[in-house]
C-alpha cells in the first residue's frame, strides 16, 4: 500500500472530476489517499471523499466579459495570499509532513509541489495543461502573445516532475522523457448516457449580457430548435428554450442533440467526443489553451473554431453537423479512422498511468 497526496487546481470543473475518478481508482487498489484542494475542487472532493479532502490555498481568476483580467487577477491573489498562506503552513505541518507521502500528485496544482520538492518526494503532474510547454504543437497565427502568456504560466506552476502525464485528445510528439501523452478519461454520468440523434443544438455560454442579440441570431434559424444554458432561467421564445443549471438536464440535452456550441473546454471536448457529437467550439479570447484545442478540433473533423456565434458561423455550423464524425479506431471501420485522434478511454488513460507508476522507486498499483 502507497501513500499518496493528491493536490487539484481550485478553478474549473476538469480537475475534479478526473481526480474524482482517479483518486476512487487508487483507493480502491488498496492505497491511501489524502487530497488537497481550493475553492471549487475542495467542495466537489469533499462531497465525495468526505475527511480525506485537506483544505489548499489555492489561486482565483477574475473574468471581465468573459476572458481573464491579468492585471485584477494578480491583484486579488495577492491580497488573499498574506492570509492564506497560513492555511497551506498548517496543512504542510499538521497532514502532510506527518503522512510521509510516498507520491504526490498534482493536477495542476502548484503549492503542494513546492512542497514536494523541498521534501524530495516524487510526484507526477496530470493535466492537459502542459500540452502547451512539453509537446510539439502546430500553432495558429496571430496568438503570439497569447501562446507566450500561456507558456509562462504553466511552467512558472511547477517543474521537474518526476512523470508528466498529459491528458489530450489529439496525438502529439513529447519534447521530454518523462513526458506521456494519454487519452482523455470519461466521468460515470457520461459514460452512462446513451447518444442519439435528436433535432435540436445545444449552447452553452458564459456571456451573461449577449442574450438579446443571441435570441436574435438563433431566431433567424427557426424552425431548428436551439436548448440554452449559460443564463439559469427557463425561457421559451419560439425556436429557442433557455434552460436553468442542471448538470443532468444539460449532459442529456448534448447526448440527444444535433451539436454542441460552446467555448473550448477540454472536458466538453472530450465528453462530445465520447458521445460522438460535432462542435462548434468559441474559444474565450486570450485563452491560449482552448486556442489551441478549437484549432485541433476543427482540424481533425470534430467540428468547427470560430470567433463568435453570429449567423455566419451558425450557417456552417449547419453544414458541419451533416457531415459524419470521424471514425474511432475501435468501430468496425477503423481503418478509416483519423490517425491523429485520442479518443476517449478510460481504459487506456489507466494503462499509460500504470506504466509510469510501475517506474517508480516502489512501484505503486493500480
Amino acid at each position: 500500500m502507497a501513500r499518496i497526496i493528491y493536490a487539484v487546481a481550485g478553478e474549473g470543473f476538469g480537475h475534479s472530476s478526473r481526480s474524482h475518478l482517479i483518486g476512487q481508482r487508487l483507493i480502491e487498489a488498496g492505497n491511501d489517499v489524502i487530497f488537497a484542494g481550493s475553492n471549487k475542487s475542495l467542495t466537489y472532493l469533499r462531497e465525495h471523499f468526505g475527511d480525506r479532502v485537506k483544505e489548499i490555498f489555492g489561486l482565483l481568476f477574475d473574468y471581465t466579459d468573459g476572458k481573464i483580467n491579468p492585471t485584477t487577477t494578480v491583484l486579488k491573489n495577492i491580497w488573499r495570499y498574506g492570509k492564506n498562506i497560513r492555511i497551506n503552513n498548517r496543512l504542510y505541518n499538521k497532514c502532510f509532513d506527518k503522512f510521509k507521502p510516498d507520491l504526490l500528485i498534482t493536477d495542476f496544482e502548484p503549492f503542494s509541489v513546492w512542497w514536494a520538492l523541498r521534501h524530495r518526494v516524487p510526484f507526477f503532474s496530470i493535466d492537459h495543461q502542459h500540452m502547451l510547454t512539453h509537446c510539439r504543437l502546430e500553432h495558429p497565427k496571430n496568438h503570439k502573445i497569447d501562446k507566450l502568456k500561456a507558456c509562462v504560466v504553466t511552467r512558472a506552476y511547477y517543474y521537474r516532475a518526476t512523470s508528466y502525464v498529459v491528458i489530450n485528445f489529439f496525438k502529439a510528439q513529447v519534447k521530454k522523457e518523462s513526458v506521456v501523452v494519454a487519452p482523455p478519461v470519461i466521468r460515470p454520468q457520461v459514460e452512462a448516457l446513451k447518444p442519439t440523434d435528436g433535432e435540436h443544438i445545444t449552447i452553452y455560454t458564459t456571456y451573461a449580457d449577449n442574450e438579446e442579440q443571441l435570441r436574435k441570431t438563433l431566431h433567424l434559424f427557426s424552425p431548428q430548435e436551439f436548448f440554452v444554458y449559460g443564463f439559469n432561467k427557463y425561457d421559451e421564445d419560439g425556436n429557442v428554450t433557455f434552460k436553468e443549471r442542471s448538470t443532468e438536464s444539460f449532459l442529456n440535452d448534448v447526448a440527444s442533440s444535433k451539436g454542441l456550441i460552446a467555448s473550448a473546454g477540454f472536458s466538453s471536448i472530450s465528453e462530445c467526443m465520447y458521445l460522438r457529437k460535432k462542435m462548434c467550439l468559441l474559444p474565450i479570447p486570450g485563452q491560449y489553451e482552448q486556442i489551441i484545442n478549437a484549432h485541433y478540433v476543427e482540424k481533425l473533423g470534430l467540428g468547427l473554431s470560430r470567433n463568435q456565434l453570429n449567423e455566419q458561423a451558425l450557417n456552417d455550423f449547419l453544414v458541419e453537423i451533416e457531415k459524419p464524425m470521424p471514425d474511432d479506431d475501435r468501430s468496425p471501420r477503423r481503418s478509416l479512422a483519423k490517425p491523429g485522434i485520442l479518443w476517449p478511454s478510460n481504459e487506456r488513460f489507466f494503462e499509460v498511468l500504470e506504466t509510469q507508476l510501475k517506474k517508480l522507486r516502489a512501484p505503486i498499483k493500480i
